[in-house]
């Protein structure tokens, strides 16, 4: 094997020279590897070792480490030949054994693939050789290719994650992501409606949907948690006004975060659900199909949003595109700040557990904020007396 680029390391028994292998293509022409490789003799044999590092002082560390490993009678380490295509695969069977809603089984799934998809395109399949600077080189990449702020955290949080995994598996010899360190990204804003829109979308809906927007406006539910509601879910005779059980709403089959929440019942709320047929369990169903000719199927979250969006169009609302159904949630959290209501409530109301999810939520409007300045003030002290002549 030659070496190109040779460093005797000082110190080292038997004495271990560092290089850059050389290679020799198809076409007879060479080229010099990026990566360094340890070369010495030992009991009349020349032993080689990928050190798998571009870095020449961890090269160096990893010569005195081979020294140690001789002088202490250990066999040669452990060839590691994880692609990051197995990576991928074996960290994506992991989360489902542990029972990942499909819906983040889908986005990790997602984001690893896009590292498969750069590390084949750049010719580094292997995860044995990843590098900090492929990490960063990724990030760019994704970025050349549209991907937000937002979406690069997401995926290389995720990377870091999968590759501490692998080295806890010990499929790889050391986790070469340790040092790094990313910065997340500030929220993005979302769209909210303001009172008056809440109450033109509730006034000119449809009456079968007019309910469902009541109910993520009223409650500040997620529309998952609003297909799932049951009519025993409800305890009209529970605490003042009744009492909205979450226990559904999720991709498993739970809530988002597994946890069941008791929301008490706006009575503006009630005259919604009284026009609503209690023939089904389900609160709100779809209008009957030929799946469902008599109705009683589940409520169409494709199908509502372009009905919110046509709606918003009609009521003209300026970008109507930009609304969702979530934006429900969203005025939901900013009537809690414009009432003054807990963040503690506002919380549990939601279903969160961290205040910096709820931070997104919590749009404060401009009158409000208006209101809450003019609070201010100072007490007014009279004026000093001027001293006196000859002081």
């Amino acid at each position: 094997m030659k070496l190109a680029n040779r460093h005797a390391c000082e110190g080292t028994v038997p004495r271990i020279t560092i290089g850059q292998r050389v290679y020799r293509r198809a076409d007879g022409s060479r080229y010099v590897s990026n990566t360094w490789t340890a070369q010495w003799s030992y009991e009349g044999k020349h032993h080689y070792e990928a050190l798998q590092t571009r870095r020449k002082d961890a090269a160096l560390r990893k010569a005195f480490s081979i020294c140690e490993r001789i002088r202490t009678g250990e066999v040669k380490p452990k060839k590691y030949t994880l692609s990051m295509a197995e990576m991928q695969e074996k960290y994506i069977d992991l989360k489902r054994g542990e029972g990942r809603a499909p819906k983040t089984v889908q986005k990790y799934e997602a984001g690893l693939l896009s590292l498969v998809t750069w590390s084949t395109t750049v010719g580094r399949r292997s995860a044995t050789g990843f590098t900090a600077s492929d990490f960063w080189r990724y990030n760019r990449w994704l970025a050349e290719n549209g991907s937000s702020e937002k979406t690069r955290y997401d995926r290389l949080i995720l990377i870091k994650q999968a590759f501490k995994w692998a080295h806890k598996q010990k499929l790889l010899a050391e986790n070469p992501l340790v040092g790094v360190s990313l910065s997340e990204p500030a929220p993005t804003e979302q769209p909210c409606f303001t009172p008056d829109q809440v109450s033109i979308l509730l006034r000119e809906a449809d009456p079968h949907e007019a309910g469902i927007y009541a109910t993520m406006a009223y409650l500040g539910l997620r529309i998952g948690e609003v297909r799932e509601l049951r009519w025993s879910d409800i305890l009209f005779d529970a605490g003042e006004h009744g009492v909205v059980v979450i226990r559904r709403g999720g991709s498993a089959g739970t809530t988002k975060n597994r946890r069941v929440r008791r929301v008490p019942l706006n009575p503006a709320l009630k005259p919604y659900l009284a026009t609503v047929d209690r023939k089904f369990e389900r609160v709100f169903t779809a209008r009957p199909s030929p799946k469902h000719p008599a109705g009683g199927g589940p409520i169409s979250e494709r199908r509502l949003l372009l009905s919110l969006k046509r709606l918003c169009k009609r009521c003209g609302f300026d970008h109507p595109d930009q609304y969702k159904l979530h934006t429900f949630r969203h005025v939901f959290a900013s009537m809690c700040a414009r009432s003054n209501v807990a963040y503690k409530y506002a919380l549990t109301w939601l279903g969160h557990s961290d205040s910096k999810i709820l931070d997104i939520y919590y749009t404060m409007f401009d009158d409000v904020a208006g209101e809450a300045m003019q609070a201010i003030v100072y007490p007014i002290q009279p004026p000093s007396k001027p001293p006196s002549e000859g002081q």
